[in-house]
């Protein structure tokens, strides 16, 4: 899995390529980590290429959320297929993030 960062003013952009599971969760954990430990707090997770989550990636992007939150920030995420729509829904994670149709929605919604 790659995981690239792109940034748009003070908002990051993680785009998730592939799948958010099993050793692909390290990757994309250090990435999240570096662009937080630079001092972005708003962070954008594209979904459009993800094609599963596990369970370890549904941590990741919770501990992601918290640190974003202890730094007054949060993570949205954005272009959600309805598998991984439906594994947020019945882990009751729908609350803990802001979802979008699109990254420019997502990305404008911080303005």
């Amino acid at each position: 899995m790659s995981t690239t960062v792109n940034k748009y003013g003070d908002v990051a952009v993680l785009s998730v390529k592939d799948d958010l599971a099993g050793e692909s969760v390290e990757q994309f954990l250090a990435r999240a980590n570096q662009t937080v430990n630079e001092g972005i707090n708003l962070v954008v997770i594209d979904c459009a290429k993800l094609h599963a989550i596990d369970s370890r990636g549904l941590e990741a992007l919770l501990e992601i959320q918290a640190r974003c939150e202890e730094l007054l920030g949060t993570v949205k995420l954005c272009a959600v297929d309805e598998a991984c729509a439906k594994i947020l829904e019945i882990t009751r994670l729908t609350s803990r993030f802001e979802t979008f149709a699109d990254l420019d929605s997502a990305v404008r919604s911080f303005r």
